[in-house]
Parts: C-alpha cells; sequence; structure tokens
C-alpha cells in the first residue's frame, strides 16, 4: 500500500469513528446537541479533524442522519434476508425488525427519530427524513404489494417503534405482538388502487 492509499483508508476510518461518535452524541444528548465539538470530543480526535471532514454544522448533521439511518437500514435488510418470501411472511419480519430496532440497534434508531423530529426545523433535514422513509417503503412494497401501501406500513411501523423507545425498554415482548397485530389488520383492510397525483397521498417518500 503506497502513502496516498494509507491516508485515504485513515481518513475513511476518521470519518466512519466520527460518524459514529456523532449517532451516540445524538442518541444520549439530542439532535440540538451535535455539534463538531462535541462530535470531535465523543470521538477523541481533534476539533480541526471534525471540522476537516465535515466542514459545515449541516454536513456534519445530514451526514450523521444518513449514517444512523443506514444502521437502521441493514438491520431492516438483515430480517428481511433471514425472514421468508411470501406474503404472509411479512408480519414475523417486520416483528422482528422492530424488536432488533429497540433492542439491538437502540442508539442509532433514538438517533434517526431525534434527527426527524428536528427535521421539523431544519429545512436541510427534510430530504434525508424522505430519503430513509422511502427506503424502508421499497423494501416493504414487494411484500405488500404497492407503494402506497408500503408507505402506510412503513409509517405505522416507525409510530409503534417510537413508542417503544419512549417507554420501557424490557417490553421489546409487547412491541413484537403489537407489530404483527398491527400488519395482521393492515392487510385484512381493502386498499384502494393506487390514486394519481391530485389524490390524497400516503407519507411522502421523494
Amino acid at each position: 500500500m503506497d502513502g496516498n492509499d494509507g491516508r485515504l483508508s485513515r481518513g475513511v476510518a476518521r470519518r466512519a469513528l466520527l460518524l459514529d461518535a456523532g449517532v451516540r452524541v445524538v442518541a444520549r444528548d439530542g439532535a440540538g446537541n451535535l455539534t463538531h465539538r462535541a462530535t470531535a470530543a465523543e470521538a477523541g480526535v481533534s476539533l480541526a479533524s471534525a471540522t476537516y471532514h465535515f466542514p459545515s454544522i449541516h454536513t456534519l448533521r445530514r451526514s450523521t442522519f444518513d449514517h444512523a439511518g443506514s444502521l437502521v437500514g441493514l438491520a431492516f435488510r438483515t430480517q428481511v434476508l433471514a425472514g421468508g418470501t411470501a406474503a404472509d411472511d411479512v408480519g414475523a419480519i417486520l416483528a422482528d425488525y422492530a424488536t432488533t430496532l429497540v433492542v439491538e440497534r437502540r442508539e442509532a434508531t433514538v438517533a434517526v427519530f431525534e434527527m426527524i423530529t428536528a427535521a421539523a426545523h431544519d429545512r436541510e433535514l427534510q430530504p434525508v427524513v424522505e430519503l430513509l422513509h422511502g427506503r424502508l417503503a421499497a423494501l416493504l412494497e414487494p411484500y405488500v404489494g404497492s407503494k402506497r401501501q408500503a408507505l402506510w406500513a412503513a409509517a405505522a411501523v416507525q409510530g409503534l417503534i417510537l413508542t417503544a423507545l419512549a417507554t420501557d425498554r424490557d417490553r421489546h415482548t409487547d412491541l413484537r405482538a403489537a407489530v404483527l397485530d398491527l400488519i395482521t389488520r393492515f392487510r385484512a383492510q381493502p386498499h384502494p388502487v393506487e390514486a394519481d397525483a391530485s389524490d390524497h397521498a400516503a407519507p411522502s417518500s421523494r
């Protein structure tokens, strides 16, 4: 490995270190406390290193949000690959996913919801919210039958996860049962044909 490759590798590792630290800061202290200084301190590196990799606070916030979302998305892909492919499997897949986020990926999941809330006041974060929601809906679409249904299912599951995060973390068995019940009821309901742009839309996924 030559010098340039070594520097590139160290730079990638340092950026990942800072992003992991940013997720911890947001999960522990809230999105409003995510700063270059706090991230550098959490990562155990210099402030200059944090500002080098993320020149602006907006870059730091968006990158941290996207990183936390990637961790959450990875958990879902893992559950999908471990589950079945039939429509009847979707309830169990989502129930396992929700439990994984609350128990095993709690820190990243808390950070994601903190940043979603922050997006209500920060337009720079809104495209990331749309992207994350769209990713989840895209993964769900083959299982629930349409994009519209996938968007509503994604929003409903996220609501249950948020409630679980805000309450007793040991009640993940209840969360799993709630997600299973939600999906069972959701699939039992008749769904309208995909509407055109003039109709009321499901949650956005630009």
